[in-house]
């Protein structure tokens, strides 16, 4: 299922894959656009993957898409 979501998105979005930490908003939209309300449940589990390969703890926050789990990385890896 994982390459086929991939395959989806670089077809109808134009990302590749290798693009997607560039470019987290448009997958953001695009897990969206594919997924439905299952898509909150996907971007947390990658979230929580990203996470882990940092080596940081993962906290869920209700209302955070991907892209505020990105951002907020993003922040604490530029901190440390």
């Amino acid at each position: 299922m994982r390459t086929a979501i991939y395959e989806r998105i670089e077809r109808s979005y134009q990302i590749r894959r290798e693009e997607i930490p560039e470019k987290v908003e448009i997958f953001h939209d695009a897990l969206q656009d594919l997924l439905g309300t299952s898509a909150k449940v996907m971007e947390r589990l990658i979230a929580k993957d990203f996470c882990s390969r940092l080596g940081l703890n993962f906290a869920e926050n209700e209302n955070w898409t991907l892209v505020d789990y990105v951002s907020y990385a993003r922040r604490v890896r530029r901190n440390v």
